[in-house]
């Protein structure tokens, strides 16, 4: 295992053509544009040289689920966790694929809401926060008719949940059109990843059609997946899994002192039910905020969770990142044992890192991958 993970971290392999492409991966891995996303390359190469293909594989700060997804493409069994609402509704739709008549018929529902909405949009844009904005107030970035469809599908996701794969996969279509500077998007000119404050005229959008020509490109490509997956929303301390029922746990927890996710995914964020107050208040019971102020004993309660979840001589893969200030990988070696034992330490300095178009690039300037076993 430790000359496998120092080939890795020395050949790079997620790097080399075409891996290194930023679009590598298709479509799936784009299902919704997500600021933070690990690459999917990466994700990749530690699936097909870490894992065997009939494994269990959980990533429990799985994001928008590109680890666990890469599992399922590759036929494992992938299980996917976050506490984030726009997280798990993402992963869900990647891991529990609908097929297209579920799909539809969420779609035929949204229809029938925002041609029943008997409310005034002055109404709508108050009780769903729509005066609400980090980089721009929220009725800046969309015609009004617009708005008042998207508010009216606000409300009846709100009503309705995502615990069922075709909501989910419907949801997540209209949170990656939801803003954008392609024609595919809701908004006036903004950017995909975060929404920038919006330039250019006004212009009528109608969602139904932009979320059904998204679903037309997804869905079939979604129902051809082989493998299994389950998306759950769970802190990694309280997983509603099996102990020892696990064979690799690889993951890519938040960067400590780098990029600030909750800002930078505000209008998804708000669009799957986050409240001004929300902003204010929950990013103290995430991990990015938790580990600010208290780093050692969240990640003692982290390995201890893994220790539990994983077979005996399990593997544990960690991406984490490093900024001049702050390195992740060093702080958290002294904190393995006694449930882990380091097989190896690879780091990857970063000489210029993708922007996406975005000056906010982070301040991270070096990553590394920890490879570490089940004691």
């Amino acid at each position: 295992m430790a000359t496998w993970a120092q080939r890795f971290c020395d050949d790079r392999p997620y790097a080399l053509a075409p891996y290194s492409k930023r679009n590598w991966g298709g479509r799936l891995h784009s299902l919704c544009s997500y600021q933070g996303k690990l690459k999917p390359s990466i994700a990749h190469f530690l699936i097909k040289w870490f894992t065997e293909p009939d494994a269990v594989v959980l990533d429990p700060m799985s994001g928008v689920g590109t680890i666990p997804l890469e599992a399922r493409i590759q036929g494992r069994t992938a299980i996917a966790s976050d506490l984030s609402d726009l997280a798990v509704a993402v992963s869900r739709a990647k891991l529990e694929s609908a097929d297209e008549a579920s799909s539809m018929r969420v779609v035929n529902e949204l229809a029938t809401a925002i041609s029943a909405n008997e409310l005034s949009l002055e109404d709508l844009i108050q009780e769903e926060h729509a005066d609400f904005g980090l980089n721009g107030v929220i009725t800046d970035y969309f015609h009004q008719d617009t708005l008042r469809e998207l508010l009216v599908a606000r409300r009846f996701f709100a009503a309705t949940g995502v615990d069922n794969p075709g909501s989910a996969s419907v949801l997540t279509a209209i949170l990656h059109v939801l803003h954008g500077n392609r024609p595919y998007a809701l908004s006036r000119r903004s950017h995909p990843i975060t929404p920038l404050k919006p330039t250019g005229e006004f212009s009528y959008r109608p969602l139904i059609a932009h979320v059904e020509k998204r679903l037309s490109q997804t869905l079939p490509e979604l129902s051809e997946l082989p493998g299994e997956g389950r998306s759950l929303k769970a802190d990694f301390g309280a997983l509603p899994l099996t102990p020892g029922s696990v064979d690799a746990v690889i993951t890519s927890p938040p960067f400590a002192q780098s990029l600030r996710f909750f800002s930078s995914n505000w209008m998804r964020l708000w669009f799957c039910g986050w409240s001004p107050e929300d902003f204010r208040d929950r990013p103290a019971g995430y991990l990015e905020s938790e580990q600010k102020h208290g780093f050692d004993d969240a990640y003692r309660r982290f390995f201890r969770a893994m220790h539990e979840t994983l077979r005996e001589d399990g593997l544990l893969v960690m991406h984490v990142g490093a900024t001049h200030k702050f390195d992740m990988a060093e702080h958290l070696l002294p904190l393995l044992a006694p449930e882990f034992r380091l097989i190896y330490d690879g780091a990857e300095h970063l000489d210029g890192p993708e922007s996406h178009g975005l000056s906010d690039k982070g301040s991270t300037v070096r990553h590394h991958f920890l490879f570490c076993r089940r004691v």
